[in-house]
């Protein structure tokens, strides 16, 4: 699968509002469920990780990364990302979250992934202009040099 095809400019939202983590989880799973990358219970299976693991779903600089159980890999037609900019943040953990990526991955991709995308977040500075940024094709611009 070529780099490109995991992120796509009809995945990614700006300036979007949540009242909680979970519905910005249900929102970012929405995304990927539109885009062809998961079956519709691949959500509940975010939902589930959300509800159990929360811990896993925040890397930190303003990033939140919902994504489905190991055994919800079963509903990934193909890996892929939702990205979601939110401008006033949403709590996430004690934490504000001010860019939702929700990740559809087998589990064999599923670290591949979350590397590229610690990537381009791992300074808080490169984070903060994706926190800002509410033009589509610069956050995708942005993400695309390591996703």
């Amino acid at each position: 699968m070529s780099q490109k095809s995991v992120l796509i400019k009809e995945s990614i939202l700006t300036n979007k509002a949540f009242l909680d983590n979970k519905e910005a989880t249900i929102a970012a799973g929405n995304i990927l469920l539109e885009n062809g990358y998961v079956k519709k219970e691949y959500i509940a299976s975010m939902l589930e990780k959300l509800e159990t693991q929360s811990f896993a779903t925040y890397i930190g600089n303003g990033v939140a990364i919902p994504h489905g159980m190991a055994e919800g890999s079963k509903y990934v037609n193909t890996t892929g990302i939702s990205v979601i900019q939110v401008p006033d943040g949403v709590d996430w953990n004690e934490e504000k979250a001010y860019i939702i990526v929700g990740i559809a991955a087998n589990s064999d991709d599923h670290m591949n992934v979350l590397a590229s995308l610690a990537d381009s977040i791992e300074d808080l500075e490169e984070a903060k202009k994706l926190w800002s940024e509410t033009s589509v094709d610069k956050i995708y611009e942005l993400l695309s040099e390591n996703i």
